[in-house]
């Protein structure tokens, strides 16, 4: 099956020789949940390494705001596309849209200048409603490029962004405003599971990605707290779901070899391995919009 991920975070360091950068301290929450040294530690030459030994395809790489300004981790994304052709079909860069003129000239930016085609960010990290006022040009920007936006949904282990900003019932609030908006909400909506599901079905351009989340805990009877989140997967939002590491939150190896604990069909596991992003890919990449 071909395999696309939708949700590969941009490598910080080349290789082992390459220095560390210096975290926020807020951030070394996540290398205790998830026991990797977090995101900082890993590098561009492992994840090489393990996408091609797992057999994935040409993905797709984002940015995310830890440190540093939105438009150096949309230029390190360019940077990676432009080397690494083959490995990446697309990239998406980042915003802030606290600042709202700003996140409009960098989405602008990123689209004609650098050809990225999707944008993000993270309601709860930067302690902003995905229905405050200043998010709606951003979701105008993306909605009238025709580009994907992506939204952090569900629990985060920051210690700093409140968890109140990521409930899916919000999401559906921007998708009725903006019907025409692609919008994917990562990590699956946990714990709010049957509020995503309603946000999901609901909409016909709202999409679901379940990166940093080892699927033998989204499994039935698991007890990961994901109910019938399997059995929408397989139904009723088998063309809404797309597959997702959050690289190096979740590495190939288990995460592909967890897969078939879900329980899909075939026809469903085809679509969220590979289908349903190339589908999603194919409706960003035929459209050009003129500077």
């Amino acid at each position: 099956m071909k395999i696309i991920d939708i949700r590969i975070k941009v490598p910080v360091r080349d290789d082992d020789s390459s220095s560390y950068p210096e975290l926020p301290p807020e951030y070394a929450r996540y290398g205790e949940v998830y026991g990797n040294g977090g995101a900082s530690a890993a590098t561009l030459e492992q994840l090489l390494a393990e996408k091609r030994a797992a057999g994935v395809g040409p993905s797709i790489l984002q940015a995310e705001h830890e440190f540093g300004l939105p438009s150096q981790w949309n230029d390190r994304v360019y940077e990676l596309l432009q080397a690494y052709p083959e490995e990446f079909v697309a990239g998406w860069g980042l915003v802030d849209p606290r600042r709202p003129m700003e996140a409009v000239a960098e989405i602008e930016r990123c689209y004609h200048d650098l050809g990225l085609r999707g944008i993000i960010f993270e309601p709860g990290f930067l302690d902003i409603s995905p229905i405050d006022a200043r998010c709606y040009p951003v979701y105008a920007t993306c909605s009238r490029l025709g580009i994907p936006i992506g939204l952090h949904t569900g629990i985060n282990f920051s210690s700093h962004g409140p968890l109140r900003h990521e409930r899916p019932f919000l999401f559906d609030q921007v998708a009725c405003h903006f019907p025409d908006l692609m919008m994917v909400c990562h990590h699956g909506g946990w714990p709010w599971v049957h509020e995503m599901v309603a946000v999901a079905w609901k909409h016909r351009n709202v999409y679901l990605e379940f990166g940093a989340i080892a699927p033998k805990y989204i499994a039935e009877g698991s007890g990961g707290g994901w109910g019938d989140m399997p059995k929408f997967m397989d139904k009723v939002l088998h063309e809404k779901i797309l597959f997702g590491t959050d690289w190096p939150m979740m590495r190939y190896d288990r995460v592909l070899e967890e897969v078939r604990l879900l329980g899909l069909r075939e026809r469903s596991l085809e679509a969220y391995l590979g289908g349903n992003a190339e589908r999603l890919l194919d409706r960003v990449m035929s459209r050009e919009v003129a500077a």
